[in-house]
């Protein structure tokens, strides 16, 4: 036999457990978790926004009438084909709704009364979102514009509306951060708190983008700390869902969400934590994170050990409270920062300074670039550089430039003075081509030569050994020539004990990590760019 269906059987309504609401975090936990609910993790909004326990609460006569009421609605103005699609199914829809809500409160078993009821709310332009449930086909109309919108447009019954998004982006998983860290969940209505105006600010207007509410911002008793108070019940319903933070007392239940570990998306697990930081972090003196939360310094723990960023883990206990301290040390807050980054306005400057401020007596050599050292265009003008400085990889190129204008090699070699065998190893690559001779062959063919470089991506450069030399200034390369020192011979000082610096070094110029460990490089070609397009005051 086939028992219609209800709120009872429904398999989009998630059974709640005895000791808190069902959340994503239980389903990935569960082993049979299938793939589609790491791919679209938030598709089923029905049961995001509905509970069974809402179909049976105190089953009093005043709660008969308010089970409806308690439900989402959904307005015919975003959702149009609703209006004719209840008309035409009207009477059929009225049986299928009475046995979906059969056995509830509601205890209204009249297809006639559940008609009219329909009547009511079609003429009213807006219907309860369970009612929707008894029409397969405009449910399935339903879901179809909801996902491909990656959003619900819902209202309460009091018509007060609310978007619902669907999908996970920075800025939502960067709230569910900020929650965790310095927020609370009661029954209809999301707090944070922060001692920023700013910061309160800019997280009420990611409110306003991603759910279509403003909240209110309430200062504090003592002026120093502001409260940003967001009303909707199905908004806590979405965070709890993703994060499982529940409605009040929050502490032994928080954790980093299983979906961000699992999830593909776009570095979205360091956006959780950028809001972790940006609510429970300080960058005064140091980058140091505390909560009193075990699981939450567990995750980040783990977190940090997955992207090889050192730190030192202590407790401390003031009150009575327990309190887990992660310290990450001088030589990784870079790289971290590259990871999280930092949205909070007050924060993100004093993570920058602790950043660029240089230990005491660290030496800073580094004045800016030189003059007229720049092309036109903007490139460093390479045709500065050592005659020496040869072009690694730029046989090919050279080639097919001959070839494109039909030259024949005895007659490119005439014009550039060299002879044949000699453009042959060039074009070969079995004999680096110096710049000076590469700059003869792109006059030939009337090409200037940094767009030369830059178009057949010839940026490695060798005298003996290679290095990655950059053709147009940038905030990296400028960062790092803060930390360089060229000095006799072939030897650059590096002026920084800070391993992230020098890796960051390491990155730009391609130079040996082992040499850098030694806080000197020996690189002719490297030391003559610095040389001819930076400025340095004399250091011992």
């Amino acid at each position: 036999m086939i028992h219609p269906l209800s709120w009872k059987n429904d398999l989009l309504l998630l059974e709640d457990r005895p000791d808190h609401t069902i959340n994503l975090n239980d389903l990935l936990e569960e082993k049979s978790v299938h793939e589609n609910l790491l791919a679209t993790p938030l598709a089923n909004f029905y049961s995001i926004l509905i509970k069974k326990r809402e179909f049976i609460q105190n089953n009093t006569l005043f709660t008969r009438t308010r089970i409806l009421p308690r439900m989402p609605y959904l307005s015919f103005n975003h959702y149009p084909f609703l209006k004719d699609e209840l008309a035409k199914r009207c009477w059929l829809l009225a049986e299928k709704v009475r046995d979906y809500f059969y056995g509830s409160a509601m205890l209204d078993n009249s297809i006639k009364s559940w008609k009219q009821r329909i009547d009511r709310y079609t003429e009213g332009e807006v219907i309860p979102l369970p009612i929707l449930r008894g029409s397969n086909e405009i449910w399935q109309q339903l879901t179809e514009q909801v996902l491909k919108e990656q959003q619900m447009i819902i209202q309460s019954a009091k018509g007060e509306q609310s978007t619902i998004p669907l999908k996970l982006t920075e800025k939502l998983v960067y709230l569910l951060g900020i929650i965790d860290g310095d927020g609370h969940l009661s029954k209809h209505q999301v707090h944070i708190v922060d001692y920023s105006k700013k910061q309160i600010e800019q997280l009420q207007r990611f409110f306003l983008e991603l759910f279509g509410v403003t909240g209110n911002i309430v200062e504090g008793n003592d002026g120093n700390y502001y409260i940003l108070l967001v009303n909707g019940k199905w908004i806590v319903r979405l965070i709890n869902f993703i994060t499982g933070h529940p409605t009040g007392r929050k502490y032994e239940s928080l954790q980093e969400p299983l979906i961000l570990k699992e999830h593909p998306g776009e570095h979205l697990r360091d956006t959780y934590w950028r809001g972790l930081f940006d609510a429970d972090a300080c960058f005064k003196q140091g980058v140091v994170f505390s909560t009193i939360v075990r699981k939450i310094a567990e995750d980040l723990s783990s977190y940090l050990d997955a992207n090889q960023v050192n730190f030192t883990f202590s407790e401390r206990e003031v009150g009575g409270i327990l309190s887990f301290i992660l310290y990450v040390p001088t030589g990784y807050r870079t790289k971290l920062h590259s990871l999280i980054g930092c949205w909070h306005p007050d924060k993100s400057k004093e993570f920058l300074d602790l950043l660029t401020h240089r230990r005491k007596g660290e030496l800073e050599a580094f004045r800016g670039y030189a003059n007229n050292v720049f092309t036109k265009e903007g490139y460093f003008n390479f045709q500065l550089l050592d005659n020496q400085v040869g072009v690694l990889n730029a046989g090919e190129s050279i080639k097919q430039k001959r070839l494109d204008f039909n030259i024949v090699r005895k007659e490119l070699a005439q014009k550039i003075g060299i002879s044949y065998q000699l453009l042959a190893a060039y074009e070969n690559n079995k004999a680096t081509p110096p710049l000076g001779v590469v700059n003869q062959i792109t006059k030939i063919f009337e090409e200037p030569l940094m767009p030369f470089l830059e178009r057949e991506s010839l940026n490695f450069f060798k005298v003996n050994k290679k290095v990655l030399l950059p053709l147009k200034p940038n905030y990296h390369l400028k960062e790092c020539m803060k930390y360089l020192h060229p000095r006799s011979r072939n030897y650059i000082s590096v002026l920084t004990d800070d391993l992230s610096i020098m890796t960051q070094i390491n990155k730009q110029f391609s130079v040996p990590i082992h040499e850098l460990n030694k806080k000197r490089i020996s690189n002719f070609a490297l030391k003559n760019f610095l040389t001819i397009f930076g400025i340095y005051k004399h250091i011992k």
